[in-house]
Order: C-alpha cells, then structure tokens, then sequence
C-alpha cells in the first residue's frame, strides 16, 4: 500500500457535511464509495477536518492509502467518471508512509462571501444581506481577531466537548471583490461554526444589531449564554490547507 495526499474541490450544497454518516449524502462517503468501486476493495480516506453541511471547499486535503495498481493520472481520470458532479478529484501525490492529512496541517484558510443583491448564479455560495453595512467597522472587528485568543463563544462543543477553544489567527480582512463581500481568515486551527459565527457576529455588528464593544467583550476564557450570531453555512469556502512540506 501507498500513502497518498489528495486535493478536492466540492459544491456543498446538496451534501451533509464532509464527515461520512450512515444513510446521509456525505463527501467523505461518496469519494470512499468511488475509490472503492476503482480498487474495487473497501478504501478508507483521512480528511484535515470536517466541514458542515452546506460548505464548500476549494482545496479540501486527506490522505489515503493505496494498492500499487495505477499512476496518479490514471486515478484522476478514473475518478472524473466516478465521482457526482458536484465534487472533483485535483490532485494527487505521492505522500511519505506517517503523512497526516489532519495533524500535519499548520494552517487553514477560509473565505466567507456575503452580496447585497438578489443573485440566483450566487444563491449557493453567498449569504444575501440587504441591510446597510458598514465597512469600516467589519475592519475594526476583523483586525482584533489577529493573534491567539479564546474563541469559546464563537463556536459550539464537539460530540467529545472542549479540549483547547484557544486557536492562533494569522490573517483576518474583509476585502470587496466586484459585488462580493469577502472575509478572508488564516487559523492554526479552527472550531465547530467559528468561522460562520465571526462572521455572523461581524455582520451584527456593522449592521447595528449590535455594538463593537459586544463584539470585544466575547473574546474573553468566559463561555456566555448568548453567542456570537451564526452566519448560513452556504457562503463558507474551505480555501488552503498549509503544510511544512508545501
């Protein structure tokens, strides 16, 4: 067997999340059931994490383990015949035996897209909100995320529950691109809903749902009753995952 890292590009819409659940539509579960029907054996694959249902990935890592039998281009092709429309192989190279597509990540990146306009080409990829936004405050709130900080109130417990709600934020913009709104954010790490709720709560507050000093006062180790707000999964975008080996 060879250790392989894989590279996929997926529409989350009409899927229950990356992680492979019984009798549900998952991305984990489809690409399996396509590589099992290639290797015809059953084939396990490792993903960095999990996204939720309705998110998208744009270069979503695993790593798996395969029967020498066919080349990397043989694979890609056999696997554009297998897998639905709305998930794609890109790459896949040759990976050393202890590579893990999880726990050898240094980083991740994530984009969360917001229009202003009714937009069936972006239903599925964007978050339509029609209020006045105001862009200097999405700045102010991006900017404070920089850095390490307790982000237990922009998140929601795993099934296991806490282990460290502690992540390290490297890069937090919001960016116009033509009628796009754009948050970009680069983490070490990241928590069930983080993104979706910096977002959300960002929002709020350049909305004025809610004030700056709101949104300061939820990053602190106290865990609140009330949350920051939680953004709809369908304008969430899994951008790069980062290695040491990149």
């Amino acid at each position: 067997m060879n250790r392989y890292k894989l590279t996929f590009e997926y529409d989350g819409a009409q899927f229950r999340g990356w992680q492979k659940q019984p009798d549900l539509r998952t991305v984990e579960g489809v690409i399996e059931e396509a590589l099992s029907t290639l290797y015809q054996q059953e084939i396990d694959i490792v993903g960095q994490g999990r996204t939720d249902a309705g998110v998208h990935a744009k270069a979503q890592v695993a790593h798996v383990d395969l029967p020498d039998k066919y080349d990397a281009a043989k694979i890609i092709t056999a696997m554009k015949s297998l897998l639905p429309g709305d998930v794609a192989l890109l790459t896949i190279i040759p990976a050393k035996p202890d590579f893990n597509a999880r726990f050898d990540a240094i980083s991740r990146s994530y984009r969360y897209q917001i229009i202003q306009r009714s937009t069936p080409l972006f239903r599925h990829i964007c978050w339509n909100v029609y209020h006045q936004v105001n862009k200097n405050l999405l700045q102010d709130c991006a900017e404070i995320l920089k850095g390490e900080h307790d982000f237990v109130n922009f998140c929601i417990p795993s099934e296991s529950g806490y282990q460290t709600t502690t992540c390290t934020i490297m890069q937090s913009r919001w960016a116009e691109e033509g009628d796009i709104l754009v948050y970009h954010i680069t983490g070490n790490r990241f928590l069930r809903h983080m993104v979706r709720r910096l977002a959300g709560t960002m929002i709020k507050v350049a909305t004025g749902q809610i004030s700056f000093s709101d949104f300061a006062g939820l990053l602190t180790k106290n865990e609140m009753n009330q949350k920051g707000f939680s953004a709809p999964a369908k304008g969430l975008i899994l951008e790069q995952v980062t290695y040491l080996s990149d």
